[in-house]
């Protein structure tokens, strides 16, 4: 269908520097998704007339080292939404399938021995740039990311819509070559500032306010950990972040938020039937919760596809562990699980 055929063309795109982004509209799509292709494929397709395509930028060479600058416009290789750069962080990534993680990390997390727990040697994660985005808006339909904190008064929640947090490889940058607004999204304009360069490229930088959000925010923005896992050709990456907590009697309640991205790495389609989460508290309490899906949905991942959710957690202590099971439907009617790495829940020494 019309999602294949966009596949097909982005594949071809990632392996070509300095072919024109087009982007156009298929109205009959249910969400009216927006698709970025490259002329030179899109003027003969069937799905998309080349009268309906407008010229967005231009794709620019990937960094093989270093990392992107604040203002840097891209398309998410893997969910396929354009955005743009707004910090990047250092952050560890812990691959449960590397041979170097010790093992009885995980044993004693799940047995709750959380005071023999091994420490966890170099060699046991690497180091990557994970980068703080602004999602553009018409690609939010398929893409419903945002973050959430808590106020300075500890008693309301604040969502901004639009935000995300993807691993460097995760990026296709290209340069902007539009006289519009590249990324369509409230904040754009406050976060960054437009500077015209020659050739009509522009270029976009931090303003005040984007430092000022940063600094004000720092601890529960701050991406530090992502535990990866790979089961039965299922990828599953788990980010952590730390909300604030909520004066209630008798003790406090401490919130996370986390988001976790599906990558489905086997060779035939599944679906998402089932979640089943493990929770520790520091206190010793445990709670196993079973349900149907995630998020309200029972998403079907194709062959390279991928899903991502976020949600939230609540404890009455400031520290703890979870980890859990995915059952998945593949397209052959098999059942298979796939395991969801043990992350830490912490709440302290959020800024060392």
């Amino acid at each position: 269908g019309e999602f294949q055929t966009f596949q097909h063309y982005f594949k071809q795109i990632n392996l070509s520097i300095g072919w024109t982004i087009m982007l156009g509209n298929v109205s009959r799509r249910q969400h009216h998704a927006t698709k970025l292709l490259s002329h030179v494929l899109s003027v003969r397709s069937h799905t998309v007339r080349s009268d309906d395509l407008t010229e967005v930028g231009r794709f620019t060479r990937p960094k093989s080292s270093g990392n992107y600058s604040c203002g840097q416009l891209f398309i998410h290789k893997k969910l396929h939404y354009r955005g743009v750069v707004l910090f990047p962080w250092v952050t560890r990534v812990f691959n449960r399938n590397n041979k170097a993680f010790p093992s009885q990390f995980d044993v004693k997390l799940k047995a709750g021995d959380t005071e023999e727990v091994p420490e966890l040697p170099r060699e046991s994660y690497k180091t990557d740039i994970c980068y703080q985005v602004l999602v553009d808006n018409r690609d939010s339909p398929n893409h419903k990311q945002g973050i959430m904190f808590l106020g300075t008064d500890q008693r309301k929640f604040y969502t901004i819509p639009g935000i995300d947090y993807i691993l460097h490889d995760n990026l296709l940058p290209y340069e902007d070559t539009s006289p519009s607004q590249p990324i369509q999204h409230d904040l754009f304009p406050r976060f960054l500032e437009k500077k015209s360069g020659p050739g009509g490229v522009a270029s976009y930088y931090s303003t005040d306010m984007l430092h000022k959000f940063h600094e004000d925010n720092f601890d529960r923005l701050r991406l530090k950990d992502v535990h990866v896992q790979t089961t039965a050709g299922i990828r599953v990456f788990v980010c952590t972040f730390y909300m604030g907590s909520k004066s209630e009697a008798p003790t406090d309640q401490h919130w996370w938020r986390y988001t976790i991205m599906i990558e489905n790495l086997g060779d035939v389609a599944v679906q998402l039937r089932e979640r089943t989460w493990c929770i520790y508290s520091e206190n010793d309490y445990r709670e196993t919760i079973t349900g149907t899906g995630v998020v309200g949905q029972e998403p079907i991942i194709p062959v390279g596809g991928c899903f991502q959710y976020s949600s939230m957690i609540n404890l009455r202590s400031p520290t703890g562990h979870m980890w859990g099971t995915y059952l998945f439907e593949r397209e052959d009617k098999k059942l298979c699980n796939a395991s969801i790495p043990p992350s830490l829940l912490e709440s302290r020494g959020l800024s060392t």
